[in-house]
């Protein structure tokens, strides 16, 4: 009974294991709303229950224990208790995909919650009644045989023991699924031991209810749980996006920005016939006359309800990790990156980066929204994003507000055409409320390719932005 037991047990928490781990991913949206992610952790919660009791029911069906006739308990008393610990798994997985300590002790407590539930249906062990001696056995029989009757060993104790070391090894290396899966075994092992065995087993409709209530709010518990815990992972990839593909607190990330171009002589190039990084600025047009900037007064003032459109005219950086900027020795040229043919020749990812200089200070609170037009002359086959963050510069951190990215339609499957001329398009960035900057003077696109082409630079380039007044 104990090894069939067991067997279904490890069967539903392997297939509902799987489920999460094939299932569960984060929201691509950057700021999803509540709804959205309460909608979700139900779906991933209710999969990986559905999975637990595909599994446990078929080696239920397929066992070779005669309890097809008489079975000492139903299935569905199994599935209900089982399903306690079921509902706690997609939010095991998703955090240990964060290397979040919060892991393996959710997943210790929903073994927990398992091992009791379980310990309350599964009937007792039968005990072999033990015969009297006879009179003709009496004297036969060793002096103290009673006391000297060696007990049958158990390994539970051993087995914990191995489960918490490996679990320490885990958390050491950041393996924290298998940290989870070790810790949460330990700790069925121990309630289960330290659970009385039941002395009846009523399967009772009333019994049934209350496994089904229980059920139901642990349910509800783990889904709240899930929520966090995806909350947690789209705030944590948010952060690291920011951080890994833009360098957010660079402390000389503009210093670029008011030099001129150098004569291309002057340049000394690295490895094979190339340059170590390039800064490409716009070609240069006829001289006209600009009306001068309004007064930072002037920008998205409140009640402000007409956009306002900034011409792009600043430079594109090209660099190689892991430098966050161009070097001191880059090659600096007029052109535009629609003509350009600029890629790596080794094997180290090229960086694309775009920054726009707005030489005044707008807040952050007046804006809800940044329009970013482009124009697309790429004909390679894969998926382009564009990224955009808001940069304080006046600020000694240069702090920065990340706004997610966006695919560029037009280099999407299915729109991978030759291009004969640019195809226009418009990328909306909303800026969330609260911001974590308070103003910003500088507007940063990230262009970021694919896998399959990170070793050549996107041709494609920024018209405008154009805020939206919030």
């Amino acid at each position: 009974m104990s090894r069939f037991v067991g067997l279904l047990v490890s069967a539903g928490l392997i297939n509902a294991s799987i489920a999460a781990i094939l299932l569960c991913n984060l929201p691509d949206a950057h700021f999803p709303s509540l709804t959205a992610l309460f909608l979700r952790a139900s779906i991933y919660v209710a999969v990986s229950s559905l999975a637990g009791l595909a599994g446990a029911r078929f080696y239920w069906n397929r066992s070779s224990i005669p309890f097809n006739s008489d079975p000492p308990l139903s299935f569905s008393l199994f599935a209900l208790a089982n399903a306690a610990g079921w509902v706690w798994v997609p939010a095991v997985v998703i955090l240990s995909t964060q290397d979040s300590l919060a892991s393996p002790i959710i997943a210790v407590i929903g073994a927990a919650i398992m091992a009791t539930g379980l310990r309350k249906i599964i009937p007792p062990a039968p005990v072999p009644p033990r015969l009297p001696w006879s009179a003709a056995e009496w004297t036969q029989r060793e002096l103290f045989a009673d006391t000297l009757r060696v007990e049958p060993r158990e390994f539970h104790g051993y087995v914990m023991a191995v489960c918490i070391y490996l679990a320490a090894y885990d958390l050491k290396d950041r393996w924290t699924l298998w940290a989870a899966g070790l810790l949460a075994l330990c700790a069925f092992l121990i309630v289960w031991k330290l659970s009385r065995e039941p002395d009846t087993i009523a399967e009772s409709r009333n019994n049934a209810g209350r496994l089904a209530v229980r059920l139901a709010s642990l349910a509800l518990m783990a889904i709240l749980v899930t929520v966090f815990a995806l909350m947690f992972g789209v705030a944590a990839r948010n952060r690291a996006e920011a951080s890994a593909l833009a360098g957010i607190n660079d402390s000389a990330r503009d210093g670029y920005a008011n030099e001129k171009p150098s004569q291309p002589g002057r340049n000394t190039s690295s490895g094979i016939s190339g340059y170590e990084s390039i800064i490409l600025w716009p070609i240069q047009e006829k001289k006209q006359i600009v009306p001068p900037l309004p007064a930072e007064t002037s920008f998205l003032a409140r009640g402000t309800t007409k956009p306002l459109v900034i011409r792009f005219d600043a430079p594109y950086w090209y660099f190689q990790p892991p430098a966050k900027r161009p070097g001191p020795r880059a090659y600096q040229a007029h052109g535009t990156p629609l003509v350009a043919d600029i890629e790596a020749n080794n094997f180290m990812p090229l960086i694309m980066e775009a920054h726009q200089n707005l030489g005044s200070s707008i807040r952050i609170d007046r804006c809800r929204e940044v329009k970013v037009r482009i124009l697309n002359r790429d004909n390679r086959r894969g998926t382009i994003n564009l990224a955009v963050l808001l940069t304080d510069t006046s600020l000694p951190a240069k702090p920065t507000a990340y706004l997610g990215q966006q695919p560029v339609t037009t280099s999407q499957l299915g729109r991978d055409a030759v291009k004969l001329s640019p195809a226009a398009e418009i990328l909306r960035f909303t800026i969330p409320e609260p911001a974590k900057i308070r103003r910003f003077d500088e507007i940063t696109v990230m262009f970021l390719p694919d896998q399959a082409n990170f070793e050549v630079g996107p041709k494609i380039a920024v018209e405008d932005f154009e805020l939206l007044p919030r």
